[in-house]
């Protein structure tokens, strides 16, 4: 077995059983940038029959030839004019199994018509040299805290690039955004399985205290930064039931220790009012198919699941979606279809995958009785989720799909995916084929953005 997933299972004992984590060795984190690890932690070479390649970054900004509006414009796609190396449909899913989910195999179970289109694998973007600096310095001085709710000597980009266990990979997930402070206005849909929707669209806004840019590259920890992670501002556009509403919330860098704070500003009644605790698994997004917590991949604490580190895998997941939001290919109705949304403008690649899963904790409730999560390695961005009902039956499958952010030399989540398969339906989101796509680069916004005060006057505009 690899000596790699042979120290993270050992390490998530010592977690389970509440030991404090060590850090990685000088000489481990040296390997970072190196021969056998990649700024982010992943290993640079190849798997043995060259279906993944070795990582030989070309570009952190737009390549060559390419044509790029600027920030809001559609990004341009490297690999627009490959062709799938191979359709796998229902009829053939199950001499792909090997590089499956158990998600996707009942996928295509469930759903005759459900396929995935797989393209060659490419690893040709390199990493924002800032927050290549602060995961080295993390690899050596973050430890996790408080039954890995919470993180020390954290000071921005990816918290463990070689993790030693299920929440540290939990937590790279959550630490991978490049961004300092980004805006997107998106649309919501819920497509239900006789083809009616349910729409809403947000005007999003979420800064990264951690990436400060008038901070040092290193160093900065949490005493700091304060204790929070992250700070965002959404503001209701649809459906009109809610126009006007605004929400400001802030997030806690340790759920154990800290809450999540939130304000509401409601236009019916003008008022700015401390809203209610919301979280775990509330209904979200039109038509309710996905839960608080699914957002993203992972949003909140961890204290309702116990969590093992299934070790990494080599399956097709979706990964350089330039093509799905681009809104001069095709149109909003040609991605909606019936139960799943298009295959055709969904690329998926080969990659490798960390797997962890939780399963619910005694004494806790929740609507999942399990779920799983696939974090890509170079990325550390989750690209699907699994989650299961009280009965152990497959409940929802969650897709997330991200490409290269010319703006900010990083990858980052854009559009998700959640389907219900008992129900046939399915929630998107992010969706900005209509609108500007996100932007990322925007001036930092500090925490007096994200106060009542500030949206008092937010709702005055």
């Amino acid at each position: 077995m690899n000596k790699r997933i042979i120290a993270t299972a050992v390490a998530s004992v010592l977690l389970a059983a509440g030991l404090a984590q060590a850090k990685v060795s000088e000489e481990e984190a040296a390997r970072l940038n190196g021969k056998d690890l990649n700024p982010y932690g992943a290993e640079v070479a190849g798997n043995a029959d060259g279906s993944i390649p070795a990582w030989e970054p070309k570009w952190t900004d737009v390549p060559p030839g390419l044509e790029y509006g600027g920030p809001g414009s559609p990004r341009p796609d490297p690999y627009a004019d490959e062709k799938p190396l191979v359709i796998i449909t229902a009829e053939n899913y199950k001499e792909h199994l090997a590089h499956l989910s158990e998600g996707q195999a009942a996928l295509f179970e469930r759903y005759p018509a459900f396929q995935l289109h797989v393209y060659p694998t490419h690893r040709d973007f390199g990493y924002q040299e800032r927050m290549a600096k602060k995961t080295k310095w993390n690899a050596l001085h973050t430890e996790l805290v408080n039954d890995g709710e919470g993180l020390k000597n954290y000071n921005g980009g990816v918290a463990f690039p070689i993790p030693a266990n299920d929440r540290e990979v939990l937590w790279n997930m959550r630490t991978s955004g490049c961004y300092t402070t980004y805006n997107v206005v998106y649309d919501g849909y819920g497509v239900f399985a006789n083809g009616e929707r349910a729409h809403d669209a947000i005007d999003f806004t979420q800064s990264h205290p951690f990436n400060n840019p008038e901070d040092p590259d290193t160093g900065v920890t949490e005493a700091e930064r304060g204790d929070r992670s992250v700070w965002t501002v959404s503001q209701r556009l649809a459906p009109q039931r809610t126009k006007g509403q605004i929400t400001v919330v802030t997030g806690p860098m340790d759920y154990k220790r800290d809450k999540r704070n939130a304000w509401q500003y409601d236009p019916g009644t003008r008022r700015v009012r401390k809203a209610p605790a919301i979280g775990y698994d509330n209904p979200d997004g039109p038509g309710g198919m996905q839960t608080i917590d699914d957002h993203k991949g992972f949003n909140g604490p961890f204290d309702r699941f116990t969590y093992t580190l299934l070790g990494r895998k080599e399956i097709y997941v979706p990964f350089h979606n330039f093509k799905f939001n681009d809104s001069r290919i095709g149109t909003l109705d040609d991605r909606l279809t019936l139960n799943f949304l298009n295959p055709e403008f969904v690329r998926f690649e080969k990659r490798r995958v960390w797997v962890v899963e939780g399963n619910l904790a005694p004494g806790k409730r929740h609507a999942y009785k399990k779920r799983r999560w696939y974090v890509e390695e170079d990325s550390w961005i989750p690209v699907m989720s699994e989650n299961f009902d009280g009965r152990d039956n497959l409940w929802r499958v969650g897709f997330f799909l991200s490409d290269y952010e010319y703006q900010i030399g990083c990858y980052e989540r854009n559009t998700q995916v959640f389907m219900d398969l008992p129900s046939g339906g399915y929630v998107s989101n992010f969706i900005t084929i209509d609108r500007k796509e996100a932007v990322h680069n925007l001036p930092y916004l500090d925490k007096d953005y994200f106060t009542p005060a500030n949206l008092r006057k937010l709702a005055k505009r």
